[in-house]
């Protein structure tokens, strides 16, 4: 009995000296001081040229250079179309020559608003009819500029084309009002006025496998990470001439003979430049991804929206959607880490005092590359994204805030000391 009762003391003992109220109260200072320099950075805009170059980059961005992710094969189940800048007519001669190969669905990535000229308008009503399966521009928007509330409002092309296919909202999430700002992730639903709407990649998909698109709407995610497949050239790629065909010297139409047969493919038509030669120069309805070759102040956007609809369609249908970590998730880790530092570090400045500084930034410095290069190893891997960047500031931030604490402690203790003497 004496024994078991001595395990159960000792047992309680570990607990208590692990859980000590300096422990608890100088983790709590390192979070508090944490938040304040922040709330002081953001308020004062100090360090702004350091904020502006680093501002569009994450940790996670490093795995697309790093050469830690295997590099995928190109998607040949996807085409992409260029549109350039032509005319309707011209585009209705593309959408022809595509639908006569029976492609098993065909989404295009521009807006038809306005009416323009009568001839091609009526040109391309004719050629969207002969599609079997097709989705058409559709953007969220807001009747009146409330800024983060809800989406009251679909917009979609003229009523004329409208009627032959069904909307795909094309809207993308860019962190800012920045148009230069990443491109990483995407919203698969949303509603308006009660009525869902599927995000154009999505309805593209549905097309190719609805089971899929299902599936990965069974998530519930309000928004899902991008897992980026690749550029353009990951794709069956298209430009403006390879279906245009030509007139010959007689006036006749002579159709393309296009070099990718689209039988049962998904093919994606929009703008990527006046052509392919022009592309890279262009920056109209491109944006910066996580495959910037600069990720990290980034200057030149590197992908048209049309490809990263593609992207989107083929890691649904190719089942390799991105998880993340929680907020709380990563809340939870960022003070779990912190707080383990924190006792280890009261242990060798009570023990080990000449030593402390020496040991405990060999650790900090040892942790923070340990943890970033884990984060990016996981989602890498794993295509698992921890978002760590709380855990290593509180892990860096740790041993300093404790010699304050320290040093904050002997002095109310010293002044206790001299007022009850």
């Amino acid at each position: 009995m004496a024994g078991s009762k001595k395990k159960k003391l000792s047992v309680w003992r570990i607990i208590r000296d692990f859980f000590r109220l300096d422990y608890i109260l100088c983790t709590a200072l390192v979070f508090a001081l944490m938040y304040g320099f922040e709330d002081l950075f953001e308020r004062t805009n100090f360090l702004n040229p350091i904020e502006t170059a680093l501002s569009d980059f994450e940790m996670s961005d490093v795995i697309y250079s790093a050469g830690i992710r295997e590099k995928p094969g190109p998607d040949t189940n996807i085409v992409l179309v260029n549109i350039g800048n032509l005319p309707r007519r011209l585009i209705a001669r593309q959408v022809e020559a595509i639908a006569a190969q029976k492609p098993k669905a065909v989404g295009i990535d521009a807006s038809f608003v306005a009416d323009l000229d009568p001839y091609g308008d009526s040109l391309l009503d004719d050629a969207l009819g002969k599609v079997d399966n097709l989705v058409l521009y559709g953007f969220l928007s807001h009747k009146q500029n409330t800024g983060d509330e809800p989406f009251d409002t679909l917009l979609l092309c003229n009523p004329r084309f409208a009627r032959h296919g069904v909307p795909g909202f094309v809207n993308l999430i860019t962190p800012g009002k920045d148009e230069y700002h990443v491109c990483r992730a995407f919203s698969p639903i949303d509603s308006v006025d009660g009525k869902k709407h599927l995000c154009f990649a999505l309805q593209m998909a549905w097309y190719e496998d609805s089971l899929k698109v299902k599936e990965f709407l069974s998530r519930n995610n309000p928004s899902e990470i991008i897992n980026f497949r690749g550029n353009s050239n990951y794709f069956y790629e298209l430009d403006c001439p390879d279906v245009l065909g030509r007139d010959d010297a007689s006036g006749f139409y002579q159709p393309a003979e296009i070099p990718v047969n689209l039988k049962g493919k998904i093919v994606f038509m929009g703008f990527m430049g006046n052509s392919f030669q022009e592309a890279p120069f262009t920056i109209s309805d491109k944006f910066h991804t996580p495959l910037n070759e600069r990720y990290a102040g980034k200057s030149y956007p590197d992908m048209f929206g049309v490809t990263i609809h593609a992207n989107i369609a083929s890691m649904v249908l190719r089942g390799k959607p991105t998880d993340s970590m929680g907020f709380g998730a990563y809340i939870l880790l960022a003070v779990i880490l912190c707080y383990l530092n924190v006792v280890f570090f009261f242990y060798i400045h009570q023990y080990y005092p000449t030593w402390y500084d020496l040991v405990v930034k060999t650790i900090q410095i040892v942790q923070v590359g340990l943890v970033l290069y884990l984060s990016i190893y996981i989602y890498g891997v794993y295509n698992y994204k921890i978002e760590v960047s709380a855990a290593a500031f509180a892990l860096g931030f740790s041993g300093d805030v404790l010699e304050v604490y320290v040093g904050i402690k002997e002095n109310i203790v010293a002044r206790f000391r001299r007022i009850f003497a």
